[in-house]
């Protein structure tokens, strides 16, 4: 299977929603082409959104375009980690949430390194690094427009790969903006 995620620059996109009952985002190429979406398996209720009630675990499923299962991401705020498994269950990876929110890192199935990502201090710019320091990609969260930014929590990102990045890092990188933004920048 053709790894979807196999392209230059993904868009990630936040639909905006004044009060979401669930964390939901698509995932783009650089020519607006849909290619997966994210969405939060358990929705909240009205109530519970509105009394900020979040669960300190939550579990996202991705699907391709065409509804297909392509992974699944449990982050737990308990130990501040995020699991990527594939849809037979397998563990792909983990992202390891740093005290700052501003570093993560990435592990394998294994829980070897293979991979930093280390942001500004806006928490606006981030640069994901392999194990030895080779640069994999920058991950920049972009306007949103006007609207958004003012009157939704919806945020917009944009991941640049810059140079070769292993197969099996590759859909833990693309989860990265997704944690980033639930711990960062709210809670849907």
């Amino acid at each position: 299977m053709e790894d979807p995620f196999a392209v230059k620059e993904l868009r990630i996109r936040q639909p905006a929603k004044m009060m979401p009952g669930r964390a939901h985002y698509d995932i783009f190429d650089s020519s607006r082409k849909l290619l997966a979406v994210v969405s939060e398996t358990s929705p909240r209720s009205m109530l519970q959104t509105m009394a900020d009630l979040v669960p300190k675990t939550r579990s996202l499923a991705v699907r391709s375009a065409s509804g297909e299962p392509m992974l699944t991401m449990v982050k737990s705020d308990n130990d501040w980690l995020a699991v990527v498994t594939d849809p037979d269950g397998q563990l792909v990876g983990q992202i390891q949430i740093g005290g700052t929110r501003r570093h993560y890192t990435l592990l394998d199935a294994a829980g070897e390194v293979t991979g930093q990502v280390v942001g500004d201090l806006a928490v606006r710019q981030f640069t994901i690094a392999g194990p030895d320091g080779e640069r994999y990609a920058r991950l920049v969260k972009t306007w949103a427009g006007l609207g958004k930014e003012l009157l939704t929590s919806s945020d917009h990102y944009t991941i640049t790969f810059i140079g070769p990045v292993p197969p099996q890092v590759r859909p833990v990188i693309v989860m990265v903006p997704i944690v980033l933004d639930m711990t960062r920048h709210g809670p849907y």
